[in-house]
């Protein structure tokens, strides 16, 4: 697994090539905090949504989380080249 190719959506730097662990791990850890501050996100928008809280929050949380874990990757790479 020597030969890194560039992810989906992305262009290559220069003659570097770049490892997906940066994007990896930004997704697991942003998972992990989004899992600890769902049940307070949840009472936070529940007087708005009532009982259809934690089905929002938790759907929000599944679109709004890889989305920043890209931009977390792209901005690394940004640096990096």
């Amino acid at each position: 697994m020597e030969d890194y190719e560039a992810l989906p959506g992305r262009s290559e730097v220069g003659e570097k090539i770049f490892s997906p662990f940066v994007d990896r791990l930004a997704l697991i850890s942003l998972s992990a905090i989004g899992i600890v501050l769902a049940p307070e996100l949840t009472s936070s928008v529940e007087p708005v949504l009532g009982g259809n809280s934690f089905t929002a929050v938790v759907c929000g949380l599944i679109f709004v989380i890889p989305l920043i874990a890209s931009s977390i990757g792209k901005m690394y790479v940004r640096i990096r080249s």
